[in-house]
């Protein structure tokens, strides 16, 4: 017997009720406030859920007047849960946020958002703490101590896997006067990275915290075969062809100066250190771009020399661009299974020429309409680009483009093997060289006399600097050969795509 597709949607007045029924492995309970196979009970006239990488899930839905559950929604205490009937995954489970009563040309309905549980991390704050850096999975579980010893005990959440590590000289870290989702949202998803992921063991709520989060999967996203609409944006938010880097606070005594809040105050730059210039640059940029300024502030910085050092490593990593698809897609596993399911976090290739070649991409929000389980709304989108890879990504989609046009003749196609033939040799003939590691000073004798003190004090006073200077070079470093790395795999893929091409079309292609 075929399963068949759709979401049941089922109510709970509160979560302990939910909790009895699970835990006991009934559904006394539980209300129905949607089944599109069941003739009993009502239906909803609207319904989407949203899923997003590290942020709150939403679900949203509209039931008219006659449904025997109109307003028996109740703000921030009844519980909503969608499931997929097809493979029985919960699709969705949270709390009411909000209802509202409206009047439309069909009769009253009542609109009803809802969000996940993650947004229990908003009915607790945090207060300032200077924490000792014991890495970052301390970092999170202090935050969410302090949360879990504010709330109910269902608002709690155990911290189980941590995969992030997060390399940084900062001997101290912060938390602020601030929601424990503020917090959590700056300090560990923006600042920090990784992704979030809660969800439910014995109605119990855990929370991990992952370098990484899905799996790449071979079924493509096409044109033709489950794409009804696409558009590709690239996004420069946050580009910078110049930085000025700025530390900390300039400490003067001055106790008549003005304490009031907005008093800007100066700050450590690298004039001193930068050939009297506050700014860097970065000329590849600007050629491609022009000049766009902005200052980059370490406040926890308050020496020139290690601040301009670390500049210098934030424009050398910076990544310009973040691709993103919005897609109107067909969930195609539903009828058949050489198709696999969207959902977010996986890796799919995208062919969409001739908008871009291929990628691999991955998904970062998915919509679904509840009354329409075969339609989605995808945003999928990669990592943070590089200039290399913007320019061999524009590259990549012009010669898409003419290869949708002009079907690419064998001239075209050898010409373009040699070019990216001779780029592959240089980027593997490339020189590159570690850094170099300072060697501390060796510490004086216990008879040394005032002025070998003074000198073994100041040589290591330079040695602190040179060994911060290291530190950021050896990260760029390794950075900068994983991003070769991935050039190289990238360019050797399109070789071998070539290749194949020209001995399918009946030319043999020299190495």
């Amino acid at each position: 017997m075929r399963k068949r597709g759709g979401y049941a949607v089922y109510w709970w007045p509160n979560v302990h009720d939910r909790r009895g029924d699970k835990l006991l492995r009934n559904t006394i309970a539980r209300k129905t406030i949607h089944n599109p196979y069941s003739s009993k009970g009502g239906k909803i006239i609207a319904g989407e859920i949203t899923q997003a990488l590290n942020t709150i899930n939403e679900f949203t839905f509209a039931i008219p007047f006659t449904h025997p559950l109109y307003n028996k929604m109740v703000p921030f205490k009844s519980i909503i849960e969608v499931v997929n009937l097809y493979d029985g995954t919960i699709e969705f489970v949270g709390r009411v946020l909000t209802t509202t009563n409206e009047m439309t040309t069909d009769g009253f309905a009542q609109k009803v958002s809802c969000e996940d549980f993650l947004s229990f991390l908003h009915d607790s704050a945090q207060w300032f703490q200077k924490l000792p850096n014991r890495g970052a999975g301390q970092y999170l579980l202090e935050m969410l101590n302090v949360a879990n010893g504010q709330v109910e005990d269902y608002k709690r959440y155990s911290l189980r896997k941590v995969t992030v590590n997060s390399r940084t000289d900062k001997p101290f870290r912060y938390i602020g006067y601030e929601s424990t989702w503020d917090c959590v949202r700056e300090r560990i998803i923006n600042n920090i990275g990784g992704y979030l992921r809660v969800y439910e063991l014995n109605t119990v709520l855990h929370l991990d915290w992952t370098k990484d989060i899905g799996v790449t999967k071979k079924s493509p996203i096409q044109i033709g075969k489950n794409i009804k609409s696409a558009s590709r944006l690239l996004d420069f938010d946050g580009l910078a062809t110049q930085i000025m880097p700025v530390g900390a606070d300039i400490q003067k005594d001055h106790p008549d100066e003005d304490q009031s809040p907005d008093v800007t105050r100066e700050q450590i730059t690298i004039w001193n250190v930068n050939n009297h210039s506050v700014f860097l640059e970065d000329k590849e940029l600007i050629k491609e771009f022009g000049v766009i300024r902005k200052p980059v502030i370490w406040t926890e910085i308050d020496n020139p020399s290690v601040l301009l050092a670390r500049g210098k490593q934030y424009l050398r990593n910076q990544k310009i661009a973040l691709a993103k698809w919005t897609i109107s897609a067909v969930e195609r596993y539903l009828i058949d299974d050489r198709y696999d399911k969207f959902e977010i976090g996986n890796k799919h290739p995208i062919i969409n020429a001739p908008l871009s070649g291929i990628e691999t991409l991955q998904i970062l929000e998915k919509k679904i309409d509840i009354l329409n389980p075969q339609s989605v709304e995808l945003t999928i989108g990669s990592q943070s680009q590089s200039l290399a890879a913007y320019q061999l990504q524009l590259q990549e989609a012009e010669n898409s483009i003419e290869r949708v046009k002009q079907n690419a003749s064998v001239a075209e196609k050898t010409k373009r093997l040699k070019a990216l033939q001779s780029q592959l040799t240089a980027l593997k003939n490339k020189p590159s060289t570690a850094p170099i590691e300072p060697t501390a000073p060796n510490p004086p004798k216990t008879d040394a006399t005032q002025e070998e003190l003074s000198a073994y004090d100041k040589a290591f006073a330079d040695y602190l600097v040179a060994k911060a200077n290291y530190d950021n070079q050896l990260a760029s470093y390794n950075m900068d050969e994983q991003e070769r790395t991935r050039t190289i795999r990238d360019v050797e893929a399109e070789i071998t795509r070539l290749q194949n091409e020209l001995k399918e079309g009946g030319t043999n292609a020299t190495e």
